[in-house]
């Protein structure tokens, strides 16, 4: 039977288009299974590092997605950290509350809220049937000591009902000098409860971790429950013929690299997934009016995708803004 190419929806309400999907990439894969181990050796927390718009962010839900299918009926939370001028325990523990799905999280005095807050994931982890319950804290290098030692005292009540409390710091590479910071201070309780274990998220590094995400373009659908490939939805003539992005790898890399060197940022090339993603979700877009038996991708549109996607100007900002040895790790 002829494969269709009528599409099943308009363009604008694609989540490429909307920006509203998650695929995934070989640093996010790995970073999986760093959790997944974490959790398995009920080891009480990790730092996950990386600059901004690597995808860290993304890559907890992600994760949490992984998680779930894992394990089933398993207790994710996901707070985000905020800024705040002096720590105030209220405010963190209504965080807290609206993170694990209390209906009150405002009602009540300091006291009350911590003891719902310790009552509240003790049911959710009861119903889940685990002895275990895992807690993103994100944009943590937001975080104060006091804050920390407010984590602590809830990983400590928990871990005396048998429950097991799994923080995964997740932030800029800030964290690492904040743990290096509460070593000379001697906060090691903080260190040991949530920081030995340290993850780096990096970006794409070479052709082959190119075609690994952009092999995710060809095999992910929507609607989930459709054979509607990102690849074949955006280009449903070339892609019956034949044409895959993940054959476009090198020709992708190879425009990265081109940028790199034509702005003079060195010989390390390490693409943020965001301005990766960027990049392809323009040459599928932009360029899809342009569909036929015969389309192919032109150096020409890599190099416009490129440019389009900002990336050479996030380098530079990420060079400025940091020091070079850690960029370079």
């Amino acid at each position: 039977m002829p494969m269709t190419t009528s599409r099943p929806i308009d363009i604008d309400d694609h989540p490429v288009v909307r920006k509203r999907y998650l695929v995934a990439t070989p640093t996010i894969d790995l970073v999986t299974q760093r959790i997944v181990k974490q959790i398995r050796q009920r080891n009480p927390g990790a730092i996950l590092y990386g600059y901004p718009r690597f995808g860290k962010t993304s890559s907890i839900r992600y994760v949490i997605h992984y998680l779930n299918d894992t394990f089933p009926g398993a207790v994710c939370v996901n707070f985000r950290c905020e800024t705040h001028k002096s720590g105030s325990e209220d405010s963190f523990l209504v965080a807290l509350l609206t993170a694990v799905g209390h209906k009150e999280p405002m009602a009540g005095k300091i006291s009350r809220k911590r003891h719902r807050l310790l009552e509240h994931i003790c049911m959710l982890a009861d119903r889940s049937g685990k002895d275990w319950i895992v807690f993103f804290a994100d944009e943590a290098q937001k975080l104060q000591v006091i804050e920390y030692e407010w984590l602590r005292d809830l990983h400590d009540a928990l871990e005396l009902k048998g429950i097991r409390m799994i923080t995964i710091l997740v932030g800029q590479p800030q964290l690492l000098d904040q743990k290096s910071a509460l070593r000379q201070s001697h906060n090691t309780q903080i260190v040991l409860r949530f920081m030995v274990t340290e993850i780096r998220f990096g970006g794409i590094i070479s052709a082959e971790e190119v075609g690994a995400c952009l092999d995710a373009y060809d095999t992910s659908c929507y609607p989930s429950d459709s054979a509607w490939t990102f690849t074949r939805f955006f280009y449903p003539h070339a892609y019956t013929a034949g044409m895959r992005l993940s054959s476009q790898a090198g020709a992708l890399w190879k425009a990265f690299e081109r940028a790199h060197k034509a702005a003079g940022l060195g010989n390390h090339i390490e693409i943020p997934m965001a301005y990766f993603a960027r990049a392809v979700e323009h040459a599928l877009s932009e360029h899809c009016r342009h569909d036929s038996d015969s389309f192919g991708f032109s150096p020409a549109i890599w190099d416009e995708a490129v440019l389009e996607s900002n990336y050479v100007l996030a380098c530079e900002e990420i060079r400025l803004g940091l020091p070079l040895p850690e960029w370079r790790s």
